[in-house]
């Protein structure tokens, strides 16, 4: 079952290994934040990344956790392809002075992400937006 751990394993895996990520203890959704240590700014030898908030709804939640065991491996690739292609994207530098807090990037994930691993009905035809 995909549940807060394994999600929370595969950013692990994904993430820079300096990488500090915080979850928070939430039963319904998942929330959780991380950011590392960046070397562009010689002046600032400890200036961190931008900060990521990565939030998965209750609903999506919900979904992953009633996928069953024949499509929880798709479900499992599928958001590690996610996060795969937002880290890839994700620009950690940022031009906050020293002392004010690093700018937030928040990632939402929503039930409209695991479209493809929904059990299709006989007649309906299910449309990517």
């Amino acid at each position: 079952m995909i549940n807060h751990n394994t999600i929370t394993e595969t950013l692990t895996e994904l993430l820079p290994g300096d990488a500090e990520l915080l979850v928070q203890d939430s039963k319904h959704q998942y929330l959780a934040t991380f950011s590392w240590p960046i070397n562009s700014d010689p002046e600032r030898p400890h200036k961190r990344s931008k900060t990521v908030l990565l939030k998965i709804s209750e609903i999506a939640m919900r979904d992953l956790g009633e996928v069953g065991n024949r499509l929880e491996a798709k479900a499992l690739i599928d958001l590690e392809t996610y996060l795969k292609n937002q880290l890839q994207l994700f620009k950690p530098d940022h031009n906050n002075p020293k002392g004010k807090p690093e700018p937030t990037e928040k990632w939402e994930i929503s039930s409209l992400h695991f479209l493809t691993i929904q059990k299709l009905v006989k007649g309906v035809e299910r449309r990517m937006f």
